[in-house]
């Protein structure tokens, strides 16, 4: 495989063009300018690359033309022959070996394809500012203190084990569900390092492990069946020896679902081995895919970089001057004309780099809008004890059951008496707006002057981001402290 080979092979990675069988989120963007980013690695990347490199030989070819022609001038002035000054034939040869030297073509390729992979990793743009073997220097631009850290520049947006149940719809209108009986997660914030977690199916024989009797009898007994007319695959998530692929397990999963429809004769009935094909898996089946896209879509953690092009740029101007120019030898008089001879292809990795980092930073730049989207706030309600109920809500109250429940849960006696209204009968109770209608939570709100003064607590149910954007806007001024995630890998017991 060629240097061009590998470029083009780490760019489709980066770009996630590798990825066909995703087409949700970020991917159907992607998908969508699939066609024109495969034309310029394909076929745009290459030209660049010889007509950079051309350029700058026709500026050297120039050069040279002026100093023979100025030779051979001096030559007719003293009245020798120039052919036969050793000059002139030197120039003449420098003039005739120039042309896109295939050697710096292939450089070309090389440094482009070391920086781009030494920023990527694992689908993340991360800073790793190499100074020398061993030592990486941090961006620093002159403040009194600099906390620093691989991530600061980026947004980590963790939607990993989720564990969502996974519907589709086969082309004939039947349904197919995914879903997750057990799941095995890491406890208390330590994170594995010596194994993963992965998909694999149900295993029927897990339920003798179960020591709740009534929870073992409700776990399924086959790995799939037809429920109301639905097919249910089940799934169970586990630990892992470390090097286990989830892609193994995928694969052993379609062929198991393969032969539990044959002896449940229900592969008339949910056609999911259908083809699906794509360019990379031209025998994948509509089964195959969805297996794809329900992992992808319940273990992906990613980062989105809040500016992208600015760290790719600066990063790339670091990478120019540390890797090619090596400025640490600069007063070497070999070294010096290393860096003369090195300028046409540093100018075609800046050319070419700039290019590359203008298409991942559209990309980047969509996600990043796309985080940074107001979310709706689909529920809010309120707490309220009893004493703020006006008179004429009161009853209403307390006959729904809803609340008695709650109540009831709570330790509070729910049960009518004389004393129903008494002051110590009502002071403890705490009524909640979600067991009312809408109609009931608005009289009630209206009734209280100066709601958001009087609310002394606020529990927010969602994505912590979009929760501390809301804290931020609405209690900037008031927060004296934010605590929103304890260290991993700790044997400490306590935080301060």
């Amino acid at each position: 495989m060629t240097k061009f080979d590998e470029l083009c092979a780490k760019l489709k990675e980066i770009f996630e063009l590798d990825k066909p069988e995703l087409d949700f989120g970020i991917y159907r963007i992607i998908h969508t300018r699939a066609k024109e980013i495969n034309a310029f690695l394909e076929t745009r990347l290459a030209q660049k690359v010889k007509a950079a490199l051309a350029g700058n030989s026709a500026a050297e070819k120039a050069v040279l033309e002026k100093d023979l022609n100025d030779a051979i001038a001096q030559a007719k002035a003293l009245g020798a022959d120039p052919n036969v000054l050793p000059k002139v034939q030197e120039l003449k040869a420098k003039i005739a070996a120039i042309g896109v030297d295939e050697d710096a073509e292939a450089s070309v390729y090389s440094h482009l394809l070391d920086f781009f992979s030494r920023y990527y990793d694992a689908g993340d743009f991360v800073s790793k500012r190499r100074y020398k073997d061993g030592v990486y220097a941090i961006p620093y631009a002159g403040e009194e203190v600099k906390l620093h850290w691989a991530n600061a520049d980026q947004y980590y947006i963790k939607s990993g084990e989720n564990f969502q149940n996974y519907s589709f719809k086969l082309d004939d209108g039947a349904r197919v569900s995914f879903k997750l009986v057990t799941a095995e997660t890491a406890k208390d914030n330590i994170k594995d390092n010596d194994a993963v977690r992965c998909f694999v199916l149900w295993n029927p024989d897990e339920a003798a492990n179960v020591e709740d009797e009534e929870r073992a009898a409700s776990l399924p007994k086959t790995i799939l069946e037809d429920v109301n007319g639905e097919l249910v695959v089940y799934f169970q998530y586990l630990k892992f020896k470390k090097g286990t692929k989830q892609a193994d397990l995928i694969k052993d999963a379609q062929e198991k679902i393969a032969i539990a429809l044959g002896q449940q004769k229900l592969l008339i009935k949910y056609n999911v081995l259908a083809l699906a094909p794509t360019e990379k898996e031209k025998k994948r089946t509509v089964l195959g895919k969805h297996l794809q896209q329900y992992v992808a879509k319940n273990t992906s953690d990613y980062f989105i970089h809040k500016d992208l092009r600015g760290f790719l740029t600066r990063e790339l101007d670091f990478y120019i001057k540390n890797e090619m120019m090596h400025l640490d030898d600069v007063m070497s008089a070999e070294s010096f004309k290393v860096i003369e001879q090195n300028l046409r292809k540093i100018q075609a990795v800046r050319t070419i780099a700039t290019e590359l980092i203008t298409f991942m930073a559209q990309l980047e730049d969509f996600q990043k809008k796309l985080w940074l989207k107001k979310k709706f706030v689909t529920q809010c309600d309120y707490c309220i004890t009893m004493d703020r109920v006006p008179e004429d809500l009161r009853a209403e109250v307390l006959v729904n059951t809803a609340q008695q429940e709650e109540w009831k849960k709570l330790g509070f006696e729910t049960k009518p008496t004389n004393d129903l209204f008494a002051q110590d009968a009502i002071d403890a109770r705490m009524v909640d707006t979600k067991f009312f209608s809408e109609e009931f939570k608005a009289k009630l709100l209206a009734a209280i002057p100066d709601i958001d003064e009087q609310c002394d607590g606020l529990l927010i149910h969602g994505d912590n981001f979009q929760g501390l954007r809301l804290v931020r806007r609405r209690y900037g001024q008031s927060v004296d402290f934010s605590y929103i995630d304890p260290p991993y890998n700790t044997t400490e017991g306590e935080f301060i």
